[in-house]
């Protein structure tokens, strides 16, 4: 009996077991209404519209901060919770104490603000919160993203639920009609005349390497549209430079199958919005991740960005640009890469042979095949093309 009564004691008091929160503590908490109930206003494109008492809440969430041993890094208030990123002062001889003194004046004021607005009784608030300790810098970063993208996410899922529905099967020119695939998002990118560019870049890359490439690849964003598994610490550096560039166009192929409830990780959500952002996944298997499963999305990278499909001649070419009877032309997306006068598919190449130039004027064999891309391996010495 002792032993039970400890243990619901420990889970009482100690939020995180084992964990010493006088070192400080990074916290990412929760805290929703009761019982759901959307009190504090509506997302209107992707922004909250709030109501009164979402702006009483807005302000306690700033005195929050002026709480002793209490930091408040970041918060979004939403139609019925709020997201706190806090922080627990170091050295604090009893820190849950000061955190639950906290959370417990911002819940009771904001509940009188409740009262004193609505005329209603009752609770405003579920019991309690939720709270996770944020123990690395990258997952700082991430909760970071999440808040911030809350009102984005919001809208995406109940307001416009079409951008983040699962599209099956997928059929694209650059697809395999041998195989299955699902996808989400900007699925169309697929299907279009902007060549791709699979790439993949080796973990042996230099922190200063990796700036580098990304520098390189940013100055030719928009041209191409990039895909890859976006695995390594390199390829996760030129994701997040594609996702935040307005121009940037990018394809995730995931490494096992997609699931019907798949969520879309936070920092994506505004690419998709845009249609310049697509996450694809093939077939129906769960898959471990492992090396083998990571080549096997790099080869299926490369697949596509080579492929051919349709699109595969100079008369092809023109002869899908323009309804029948009409004379020659070009997709437009095409047109736009050949430099003035030059009559050069994409024109020169600003990263190392990348895409290969192909003559489409006088001296053009018509049953030549037209290059939709290459796939990229970019190593500590520089990019190489594989395919």
């Amino acid at each position: 009996m002792k032993k039970m009564e400890s243990e619901k004691e420990i889970h009482r008091f100690r939020r995180f077991y084992g964990y010493d929160y006088s070192r400080g503590a990074a916290l990412f908490i929760t805290i929703v209404t009761n019982p759901r109930r959307r009190l504090f206003g509506k997302i209107v494109d992707a922004k909250l519209q709030k109501t009164q008492l979402g702006f009483a809440v807005e302000r306690r969430i700033s005195e929050l901060g002026l709480m002793p041993g209490i930091r408040l890094f970041n918060s979004v208030v939403m139609p019925d919770h709020v997201h706190l990123q806090l922080h627990l002062r170091a050295g604090l001889s009893e820190p849950l104490v000061a955190l639950g003194r906290a959370i417990g004046a911002f819940k009771s004021l904001c509940a009188k603000d409740f009262h004193e607005l609505t005329g209603e009784s009752g609770s405003l608030w579920q019991q309690g919160y939720h709270d996770w300790i944020c123990q690395s810098a990258e997952m700082i970063a991430a909760v970071n993203r999440y808040i911030d993208y809350n009102p984005l996410k919001f809208e995406l899922r109940y307001n416009q639920p079409a951008f983040l529905a699962i599209h099956e099967p997928l059929e694209a020119w650059r697809l395999s009609t041998e195989e299955f695939w699902r996808g989400i998002g900007a699925v169309e990118l697929l299907d279009g005349g902007t060549p791709c560019i699979a790439l993949r870049i080796s973990r042996m890359l230099s922190a200063r390497q990796v700036s580098e490439a990304v520098a390189r690849i940013r100055r030719r964003v928009g041209d191409y549209v990039f895909v890859g598994g976006w695995i390594s610490p390199g390829e996760k550096a030129v994701r997040d430079m594609l996702l935040a560039e307005p121009k940037g166009k990018i394809i995730q192929i995931l490494p096992s199958a997609m699931p019907h409830d798949y969520k879309v990780r936070s920092l994506w959500l505004r690419a998709i919005r845009e249609r310049r952002a697509a996450i694809i996944a093939r077939g129906n298997s769960e898959i471990e991740f492992s090396r083998a499963a990571c080549l096997e999305v790099n080869e299926a990278a490369a697949r596509i960005a080579t492929a051919s499909g349709g699109i595969r001649t100079a008369r092809d070419l023109a002869a899908q640009a323009l309804p029948s009877g009409q004379g020659p032309g070009m997709p437009s997306g095409l047109a736009q890469a050949l430099p003035s006068g030059q009559g050069m598919l994409l024109g020169e190449c600003g990263m190392a042979g990348v895409v290969q130039a192909l003559p489409l004027g006088a001296g053009a064999a018509e049953g030549q095949v037209i290059p939709c891309g290459k796939a990229v391996y970019w190593l500590p010495e520089g990019p190489k093309v594989v395919s």
